[in-house]
């Protein structure tokens, strides 16, 4: 009856089982019969009987006995009023059966009590199982599919909860494959029976769906890619994109390249090859072998093979045990894997010619290799460039001084750098020719009057004694020098000063002179550590100096990042910076052979050193027996089955302190004061005279670490 609804329900009262009242009761209660008219025929009389019946829900009540034409009659007109009753509802029918989306009707409680043609069609759920009560059997599975059971039970909550909305949700297809719908729902009243209803439909989006994923997933991918300024970092970014993507546990990528171990690049924290289990190795081992661009999945996750600008990777999507990798996921991977291979071998590409066009940049900003006793700092405005206009430079000069340069062209970028670069090996070629700082910059005039772009490029050009600590310098047009003395105060180099490079060509340059004191700093800068908009020079020059006053008794080159990260603005520098720092006198750093007689040269050159450092005498003496015995005990212990091997004596004066190291490849000798009562006592007499001493051995050799303070 339910599946071929008739045209007229005939039954009696008093029927075995299920009376006719119960019958009527039932069919008015199922959707699917509740318009079909009942005729009800009983042998009890009575207006109560017939008003019993009625209020079942029959359309007539005939009492026995009657005439069979009273019957037709009956019937015959049951019919036509029920035709006639029922043609609004078929109209409706008719109309949403001729819905191409699929229609619902929920009651107050969310169960499915009527869906159309439609809906059988999208979801292949029929007619004959209404009601569905939620949990909606086309809901995703919560097991296998938490997420997607996750986002369907919060958009029946919005259903439930809201009097109208729209939301796109996953669903499971009576057959078990995945669909997308969007779902747009109004809730109404019923004028019958006053219950609130919630009327929807289901449009099938799919293909949209997955197109649109597609691309947003591509587009999300290459943005990784582009962003990224090394092939580790747009790897790196791109496995943090395929992880989100699919809301993986993991995801890594492995590296074989033929003569290395395999490379592994993870999401989660660092791996390497020999950190993944057997199991997993072989598993992408025998992936390798598969054809590029083809997903493999198991149960656990999904991979694919990638050309890589190194070797072959492997790409392994960790999903764990409750997310399945549909058909569509298949495809999507193997379009992303293809669109990264072609991203990678982009930024392999990209890498190799920034290696090339740094080391290019880096040969025209100046020597890496600096004499004793300097620190430098470079920091381009212009990324990625690694120079700009700036520049420093440090030329030995034939009689054992050492040129100083620090200079600032007009500009910033590729330009200023091209620029910068003919002006630095003009400068640096002149100063070996004439170790003069005004007429080389004289010189240097006339050369920059002839490139375009030199005009009014500032210069600081000094020539400096380390032996002495006497400083030659002459300005054209640069911010003062900073001279830091020991007790922290400060001089600014303000003499010989004059226009910037090509104002007046010819024009005579003057020159100043300074002495730089014993554990005395030098500081030389370019404008772009201390100008800033709407703050005056100076202030930026105090700064700085005081940057310089707090770090004295700090390791120059650890002084250098100290005053470059004291100094830098919160969103960076945004102009060149050259930075140049020189601590008089620059460390002592001896290699000599492990034999006794060098120890008198040794010792000669360490005295030399303290004079330069204007110590104490006392403290010069201790300094000069410690450093005799740490020597003497590297030669004759640490050296004593490998007589000539390399000792190694490190001294360096900071404000307060000195710092002695000697080191050596061998072992010492365990001292065995029982043996010999008047040997041994190196160590007990270094410990004495210094405030601080460490020994260090192993298996590349002893390292003895003194410290002292300065009186």
């Amino acid at each position: 009856m339910r599946a071929d609804a008739p045209d007229l329900v005939i039954s009696d009262v008093m029927m075995p089982g299920l009376d006719g009242l119960a019958l009527v009761s039932a069919l008015r209660t199922d959707p699917r019969t509740a318009s079909v008219p009942v005729l009800l025929l009983s042998a009890r009389a009575g207006q109560e009987a017939s008003v019993e019946g009625l209020r079942a829900g029959a359309d007539d009540y005939l009492v026995k006995p009657f005439a069979a034409a009273e019957l037709l009659a009956r019937v015959r007109a049951t019919i036509e009023l029920a035709r006639l009753r029922n043609h609004q509802a078929r109209w409706r029918d008719a109309l949403i059966d001729s819905l191409q989306e699929a229609f619902f009707v929920c009651d107050e409680d969310g169960a499915v009590i009527e869906i159309n043609a439609a809906f059988t069609d999208i979801l292949g759920y029929e007619p004959e199982g209404l009601p569905y009560r939620p949990v909606h059997p086309w809901w995703p599975d919560a097991d296998t599919d938490p997420e997607a059971h996750r986002q369907v039970h919060d958009a029946f909550e919005q259903l439930l909860g809201d009097p109208k909305g729209s939301y796109t949700i996953p669903v499971s297809h009576r057959d078990g494959h995945r669909l997308w719908v969007t779902a747009t729902f109004n809730q109404a009243r019923d004028p019958d029976t006053g219950r609130q209803v919630t009327v929807g439909t289901f449009r099938d989006v799919t293909a949209e769906h997955h197109a649109i994923q597609r691309k947003s997933a591509q587009a999300a991918l290459g943005m990784r890619l582009t962003q990224a300024t090394s092939l580790p970092e747009a790897l790196a970014g791109a496995l943090d994109e395929l992880k989100q993507l699919w809301r993986a546990e993991r995801v890594l990528a492995t590296v074989v390249a033929p003569g290395r171990e395999p490379a592994v690049t993870a999401t989660d924290a660092p791996l390497r090859w020999d950190d993944l289990t057997a199991e997993r190795r072989d598993e992408l081992t025998a992936w390798l072998e598969q054809p590029p661009l083809t997903p493999v999945d198991d149960d656990t996750g999904a991979g694919i093979t990638v050309n890589h600008p190194e070797g072959t990777m492997v790409l392994r999507i960790d999903l764990g045990d409750h997310r399945p990798f549909t058909d569509e996921d298949r495809l999507l991977l193997s379009l992303l894997a293809g669109q990264l291979a072609q991203g990678l071998a982009r930024a392999h590409q990209i890498d190799q010619q920034r290696e090339t066009a740094i080391a290019l940049q880096r040969s025209i900003l100046g020597p890496s290799d600096l004499p004793d006793g300097f620190a430098v700092r470079y920091e381009p405005a212009t990324q990625p460039l690694e120079v700009g206009g700036d520049w420093y430079d440090t030329v030995r000069l034939q009689d054992g001084r050492i040129g100083i340069v620090v200079g600032d062209c007009v500009g910033r970028g590729l330009e200023a750098a091209t620029v910068m670069g003919q002006l630095r090996s003009a400068c640096r070629a002149l100063l070996l020719q004439d170790a003069n700082p005004a007429r080389t910059l004289m010189a240097l005039d006339r050369f920059a009057a002839g490139i375009p772009g030199a005009a009014c490029t500032t210069v600081f050009c000094g020539v400096l004694d380390p032996d002495t600590g006497h400083l030659t310098y002459s300005s054209a047009g640069h911010p003062p020098g900073i001279l830091t003395h020991p007790d922290g105060t400060t001089r600014l180099l303000d003499e010989g000063r004059s226009v910037p490079l090509a104002v007046r060509p010819g024009t005579h340059r003057p020159e100043g002179s300074c002495t730089v004191p014993a554990r005395a700093t030098l500081l030389l800068y370019t404008d772009g550590l201390v100008e800033r908009r709407r703050r005056p020079l100076t202030a930026g020059i105090d700064q700085a100096s005081e940057a310089v006053q707090d770090g004295r008794n700090a390791a120059v080159d650890d002084l250098a990042t100290q005053v470059m990260t004291r100094l830098a603005p919160t969103n960076g520098y945004d102009d060149d910076v050259a930075l140049l720092l020189y601590r008089h006198p620059a460390p002592l750093d001896v290699a000599f052979p492990a034999e006794s007689s060098q120890l008198a040269p040794v010792r000669k050159a360490l005295r030399s050193w303290l004079d330069q450092c204007e110590l104490p005498p006392h403290t010069v003496q201790n300094v000069l027996v410690a450093a005799g015995e740490a020597c003497a005990n590297a030669i004759e212990h640490g050296h004593r089955d490998a007589p000539g091997d390399t000792v190694r004596l490190r001294a360096e004066a900071l404000v307060d302190d000195l710092h002695l190291t000697v080191a050596d490849t061998g072992r010492w000798k365990t001292p065995q004061p029982d043996l010999n009562t008047h040997r041994g006592r190196g160590v007990a007499l270094m410990r004495a005279l210094m405030h601080q001493v460490t020994i260090t051995s192993g298996a590349a050799g002893t390292t003895v670490d003194m410290h002292t303070r300065i009186a």
